[in-house]
Order: C-alpha cells, then sequence, then structure tokens
C-alpha cells in the first residue's frame, strides 16, 4: 500500500528524469554553457519542491531564509541568456509542472491513497507552479529593464554635443516609461532660435556650444528624477515627473533667467505641457508640447507657452 511520503520520494528519485523531460520540451543554445545552467536550475526547483512538499509551510512562508527566491532570480538570468521572453519564461515553468506530475503518476499508485493525500499534492503542486511564474516574471522583467537602462545609458553617448539620450529614445521609451510610471508629469521643449542660421552662417562653434549651455542649464535647474534628451537639432527635452504645467513653466523661467547671463545673444523659446491633463499617451503629449513651443516661437522674445 502506498503512503503519502511515496509521492515527494518519487520525485526525489526521478529527478533525472523529470530534467529529462523538461528538456525534451525546452532547448536552448548552450553557448557559454547557459543551457546546461539552465538544466541545472531546473534540477534545483524539483529538489526545492520535493522540500516544500515534506514541509508543513505554505507557499508564502516556504522561503528558505530568502534562498528560494535568490535560486529564481538566478534562472531568470539563464532565462534572458537564453533569449526567452516573457511566455518563454511562463512555459518553462508550465512544462516543468507537467513533468512533475507525469512523474508521480506513473511511479505511485495514486489509486492506492486516500483522495484527500492526492488533492492535496496536485494543490501543493499548483500553489508552488503559480508563485514561480508570478516571482519569475518579476525577476525576468527585472533583467529587461536594467539591460534597457544600460542601452540607454549607452545611447546618451552617442550625442557628442549634450551627452543626452536622442529623440527616438525619448518617444520610444523615456516619455513611454514615465508615462506608465507616474500619475502626473510635465514636459518641456527648451528650442534656440535662429540655430539653423547660426549654423549655416558658419558659427558652428558657437552653436554647439549654446546647445551645450542650454542642455546644462535644463540640467542644473531640474529637479531631482527629471529625465533629459535631445530632441533636435536644436532642442533640448525634459519630462518632470509629478510635476504640474505649472511646474514645468516655473523651470522654465529658471532656466531662462540663467541663459540671459550666460548667452544673452541668443534667445531661446519653450513649450510645455502635462499629462495627463494635455494628452494621454506619449504620441499626443509631445503633439501638444510642440504646439505649445510653436506658439512661443511665433511670440517670440524667449517666451514660454503651456498647451491648453
Amino acid at each position: 500500500m502506498e503512503n503519502t511520503s511515496r509521492i515527494p520520494d518519487r520525485i526525489n528519485e526521478d529527478v533525472a528524469g523529470i530534467v529529462a523531460c523538461w528538456q525534451a520540451s525546452r532547448r536552448g543554445d548552450n553557448e557559454d554553457g547557459v543551457y546546461d545552467r539552465m538544466l541545472a536550475g531546473m534540477e534545483e526547483l524539483v529538489s526545492v519542491f520535493v522540500g516544500f512538499l515534506r514541509s508543513m509551510e505554505t507557499v508564502d512562508t516556504f522561503s528558505r531564509g530568502g534562498a528560494t527566491r535568490a535560486m529564481v532570480h538566478r534562472i531568470a538570468e539563464h532565462q534572458h541568456d537564453l533569449g526567452r521572453d516573457a511566455v518563454g519564461v511562463i512555459e518553462d515553468f508550465s512544462v516543468l509542472r507537467r513533468c512533475i506530475w507525469r512523474s508521480v503518476e506513473a511511479g505511485v499508485d495514486l489509486g492506492g491513497l486516500h483522495g484527500g493525500e492526492v488533492s492535496g499534492f496536485f494543490a501543493k503542486l499548483m500553489q508552488a507552479s503559480d508563485w514561480l511564474t508570478e516571482s519569475g516574471l518579476e525577476a525576468f522583467d527585472a533583467i529587461v529593464r536594467r539591460e534597457m537602462e544600460q542601452a540607454l545609458g549607452r545611447a546618451a553617448a552617442t550625442d557628442l554635443v549634450t551627452g543626452l539620450p536622442d529623440r527616438d529614445q525619448l518617444n520610444r521609451l523615456l516619455l513611454p516609461r514615465a508615462i506608465d510610471s507616474h500619475d502626473r508629469l510635465s514636459v518641456a521643449v527648451f528650442d534656440v532660435a535662429d540655430f539653423t542660421e547660426t549654423v549655416a552662417a558658419g558659427k558652428v562653434k558657437r552653436a554647439r556650444k549654446v546647445l551645450r549651455t542650454l542642455a546644462e542649464a535644463v540640467q542644473e535647474s531640474s529637479p531631482e528624477g527629471s529625465v533629459f534628451a535631445r530632441f533636435g537639432d536644436d532642442e533640448v527635452c525634459v519630462i518632470l515627473p509629478g510635476e504640474s504645467g505649472e511646474g514645468g513653466y516655473r523651470l522654465a523661467e529658471r532656466v531662462l533667467r540663467r541663459l540671459a547671463e550666460d548667452m544673452a545673444d541668443f534667445e531661446v523659446d519653450v513649450g510645455v505641457a502635462e499629462y495627463p491633463a494635455h494628452g494621454t499617451g506619449a504620441g499626443e503629449l509631445m503633439e501638444e508640447t510642440l504646439k505649445a513651443l510653436n506658439m512661443a516661437k511665433r511670440v517670440g522674445g524667449s517666451g514660454i507657452v503651456v498647451a491648453r
């Protein structure tokens, strides 16, 4: 007659078979041994699950002093190195769950166990699988975000004049990400008047100095947590998380006061818009910001216009 300890015993005896079952469905490039490390991670997961089955802990309290979550983070690194996406992460864990179930089904006479014992095992299997998937996705997302931030840092170095990310990075990554992360923010675009004419007149060094001075003034005048980009040939953009359109206007005033001392012979016009008051998405918000900037240009004289 089988007893309740037979299920974790079976899984522990068949770790190699369970990992082989997983491997048959979830292949990957073994460059630099990353797939071998992934297999070792799957083996470790099965062993940890055996310990969970044998314990009286719940899925919320079985932490092993943080070792379980640390293991999930290591596996997420392997998944990222293998080129998995979020769907691939989910499938990695769902396949492992199916392989564990098949091993138990093949190696244990479930009919000889009390129904409560079988249902208890199945409940723990599903709880562990759900926790693993959720925690794995969180860890994987953190890795992807970290890589994106590193990529943005590399992109910033491509603008040799201001040292800021370019317009493409702003539109595709910086502004959408800021909108996703904050309930309110404002955007301000600073435009150097007659910049193109200055370059055309052969005063390239002067034009670059003006743009660098503008970028420095915007960065040094903005509150902590602001995000900056070079928006165009003669424009610098700043995203101000948590600030209203009025906050963007006050920043523009500070920048213009400073520039009046550093480059009095150049005018700088500013357009400001607020999320979500002036746009519920990145494209709409930037469109309203540029409308405000164009109005400021028409007014002239280093004007500041906030979108309506």
